[in-house]
């Protein structure tokens, strides 16, 4: 003869058994969808690499591009870091003024390389500021008004113009 209250408890276990399992395998098949998402994931916290323009190097970096100024590249990240790298070149009369509008927190240092090549936001081929010999450089160790700190490498090898290499990031 079956014992019936034992044969219905051993019932109810097989079942939160294989519920369990179901749920088990369902939460996996979860967690795998999650950990294999593209780059257009919902969940993304900081934007990807996009050319900026004069103006956003301007706004981000707290700096006014001087006159006769060219653009040479500039890169832009936002998200929980705000990342800015930017080469331009510019009339070597234009250094002083530039660096004094700015109003950068530390001093312009000759032979100091406050910019390498970690510190280009795109990882393009146009950032080199290792190929300058004759530098000068400004880093900062207190951030403007809204947290942003600016590192610049200034390459003095040309005699009529300067090629600027700055970065600005914001935590």
């Amino acid at each position: 003869m079956i014992d019936a209250p034992a044969a219905a408890q051993r019932n109810r276990r097989g079942t939160a058994a294989l519920i369990f399992a179901g749920l088990s395998l369902i939460l996996s098949l979860i967690a795998l969808g999650v950990a294999s998402a593209d780059d257009e994931d919902a969940l993304r916290v900081q934007s990807g690499p996009d050319v900026a323009s004069a103006s956003q190097v301007e706004a981000v970096a707290h700096v006014t591009l001087p006159p006769g100024t060219v653009l040479l590249s500039a890169v832009y990240s936002n998200g929980l870091e705000t990342r800015l790298s930017a080469k331009f070149r510019m009339p070597r009369s234009e250094l002083d003024p530039f660096v004094t509008a700015s109003k950068f927190t530390a001093p312009l240092t000759p032979g100091l390389r406050a910019v390498d090549k970690s510190h280009d936001v795109g990882q393009g081929n146009l950032w080199d500021p290792g190929s300058a010999t004759t530098v000068a450089g400004i880093d900062e160790d207190l951030p403007t008004a809204d947290g942003t700190r600016r590192q610049v490498l200034f390459d003095l090898d040309t005699p009529a113009t300067v090629t600027v290499y700055l970065y600005a990031g914001r935590h």
